[in-house]
């Protein structure tokens, strides 16, 4: 038996992809509103879909699964596949280790935001780089876990990831998120619509990966000046002179520019820069 279990606070194309990759389940169970108990952020989202409305959409939107609202009481006896598919986000990651719903089946976390900028997720060498180049196995290995941890964001348009390490130990792993809940552009609406890449990019619901890493270790006491930062993308100019000023020894980066600027910062600051070749990362056939 096959079930997929999520939060669904509103419909988009994400989600509906979401459900046409997993056609054959027997069972969609959807969170109940008695799980904002355990997560508040899903209080704060006043144009989330009620439960039993979302579950009346899925019902009449064509050829779908059994739909069911399940709350917090009920979980553990409401789960009972062998085979339980759930959207690779920090609550749903929560509630399964809190239910231990990852025991006795095979669990499977997919994203549910699809990736729309295709072509500049597939792009390799960035255009007239001068810099560093490596394929050293190390830094392979820790540009695979920024990419991991990018893999966590909900963001709708770019996932990014960012790693600190400083002497071979890792001191920090964070992703770009929104606030003050990952839902909130797909609630509200998100500013970045109306705007291309690069232009009013203040105009905006996320933390980048880069900022949160910063801060996070600001919070714990972790010194980073002289450490090195791993990312997935580019860092966006305003993230390049945090980094500039937090002393960053070298700046790791895969995949092609986002936006010059944060180029010359960088350099000005002395932080060196080193592309990541992840080609060899790849399966043959380019396939992900």
């Amino acid at each position: 038996m096959k079930q997929l279990l999520l939060y669904l606070p509103v419909l988009h194309a994400g989600y509906e992809a979401f459900f046409s990759r997993h056609a054959d389940a027997d069972e969609v169970l959807l969170l109940g509103t008695s799980f904002a108990e355990d997560y508040p952020a899903l209080k704060k989202e006043i144009r989330a879909l009620a439960p039993e409305v979302a579950a009346g959409y899925l019902r009449g939107s064509g050829d779908r699964p059994p739909v069911s609202v399940v709350e917090r009481d009920g979980l553990a006896d409401a789960v009972v596949a062998d085979l339980l598919v759930v959207p690779d986000e920090e609550i749903i990651r929560d509630l399964v280790a809190r239910h231990g719903l990852d025991s006795g089946r095979e669990l499977i976390y997919e994203r549910t935001f699809l990736r729309w900028d295709r072509s500049w997720s597939l792009a390799q060498r960035p255009p007239d780089y001068d810099g560093v180049v490596t394929a050293d196995a190390g830094d392979l290995a820790v540009m695979a876990r920024a990419a991991g941890a990018a893999a966590l964001s909900s963001d709708w348009w770019r996932q990014v990831g960012a790693v600190a390490v400083r002497d071979g130990r890792v001191v920090g792993v964070e992703h770009n998120q929104h606030r003050p809940s990952e839902y909130t552009p797909y609630i509200d609406g998100d500013p970045r619509n109306d705007f291309s890449r690069g232009v009013r990019i203040d105009l905006s619901t996320a933390i980048h990966a880069e900022a949160l890493l910063v801060a996070r270790a600001a919070g714990s006491g972790e010194q980073l000046a002289g450490a090195d930062l791993y990312v997935s993308t580019f860092p966006c100019p305003g993230c390049a002179r945090m980094i500039a000023e937090v002393g960053f020894r070298r700046c790791y980066f895969a995949g092609p520019y986002s936006m010059l600027d944060g180029d010359s910062i960088l350099r000005a600051a002395g932080v060196e820069l080193v592309w990541v070749d992840t080609a060899a990362l790849s399966p043959p056939g380019g396939a992900s």
